[in-house]
C-alpha cells in the first residue's frame, strides 16, 4: 500500500510518485542524441523548436531518418555510453522503504528506454512511454499510445492525463522533471522537483517546487517529506486537476 502522509486535518493521505526518464534519471536526453547519433535532426528539431510542427511530426520525421537498424546490440553499445544519475538507485531504495507507488513517465521511446533501465539492473518499474519497435524489415515502427486529443502539452505522452488516471482524488501528486514535456503534469501536482526548462517555467508562472542537479538532492528532500512533513494539497494543483476531471 502507498505511504500515507498526514494533512492538515490529521487524516492520512497517500502519495504517488512521477518521474520523467531523458535528462532526469539518464543524464543524458537520449531520445534526441541517438537519433542525432544514427539519423538525422535537421530540419525536424529545428522546425519543433520554432512550432513549425508538431511533437508527433517530430517523433515520426526523425524515425524515418535512421541509417541504421536499432539491434540490441547496437542499442546496449551505445546505451553502456551514457550513466544513469548516481542517485536514482538511492531514490528508488526510499520510495520502495516508504512503499510509494513510482512510475517512469517519459515522451521517450520504450526501444531504448526499456532497454537502457535494463542494463542499469532495473527491468521491474513501471513505465509509460511511447511504444517503438523494429518491423520485420528492420523499419523503427511507433505507436503513441499515451496522446490525447485536443491536449496542448508539447508531448505526445500526455503526461498529465497519465498523472490524472493514475492517481486517486486524495493522492498526493509528487512530480519530478526537467523538460517542457513536464509543464503540464507539474501543473497539477503537490509537490514538484524541477531543473532546467521545467524550473524555468515554474518560476515564470509562479509553481512553488524544489530545485535540483542531481537525483541524490531530491532524495534528501523527499526523505523530509515522506517521514517527518505533512504534505498539504497545493491548491492551484487542485483547481487544475478539477477543471481536467470536469472536462471529461
Amino acid at each position: 500500500m502507498p505511504v500515507m502522509t498526514t494533512n492538515i486535518k490529521g487524516q492520512l493521505n497517500p502519495v504517488r510518485i512521477f518521474c520523467d526518464f531523458d535528462g532526469t534519471i539518464s543524464t543524458k536526453d537520449i531520445g534526441y542524441d541517438l537519433f542525432d547519433r544514427y539519423g538525422e535532426q535537421t530540419p525536424w528539431h529545428d522546425d519543433l523548436v520554432d512550432e513549425r510542427i508538431g511533437i508527433r511530426e517530430y517523433w515520426l520525421g526523425v524515425v524515418g531518418t535512421l541509417t541504421h537498424i536499432l539491434t540490441d546490440h547496437l542499442l546496449d553499445e551505445y546505451l553502456r555510453t551514457i550513466p544513469i544519475d548516481n542517485g536514482f538507485a538511492e531514490l528508488l531504495q526510499l520510495v520502495r522503504d516508504h512503499n510509494v507507488p513510482f512510475t517512469v513517465l517519459s515522451d521517450g521511446l520504450s526501444i531504448y528506454l526499456h532497454r537502457f533501465l535494463t542494463l542499469n539492473g532495473y527491468d521491474d518499474l513501471e513505465i509509460v512511454c511511447n511504444e517503438a519497435w523494429n518491423d520485420d524489415e528492420g523499419k523503427l515502427q511507433v505507436r503513441f499510445s499515451h496522446a490525447a486529443d485536443g491536449c496542448e502539452c508539447p508531448s505526445t505522452v500526455c503526461k498529465r492525463n497519465v498523472v490524472l488516471t493514475r492517481s486517486a482524488p486524495d493522492e498526493r501528486i509528487i512530480y519530478i522533471g526537467d523538460g517542457s514535456s513536464d509543464f503540464c503534469p507539474a501543473e497539477c501536482a503537490d509537490v514538484i522537483f524541477a531543473k532546467g526548462n521545467l524550473a524555468a517555467y515554474c518560476n515564470k508562472n509562479g509553481l512553488p517546487h524544489h530545485s535540483w542537479k542531481h537525483l541524490a538532492e531530491v532524495v534528501k528532500e523527499l526523505e523530509k517529506i515522506l517521514t517527518r512533513r505533512r504534505i498539504r494539497p497545493r491548491r492551484q494543483a487542485e483547481l487544475a486537476r478539477k477543471r481536467v476531471w470536469e472536462s471529461g
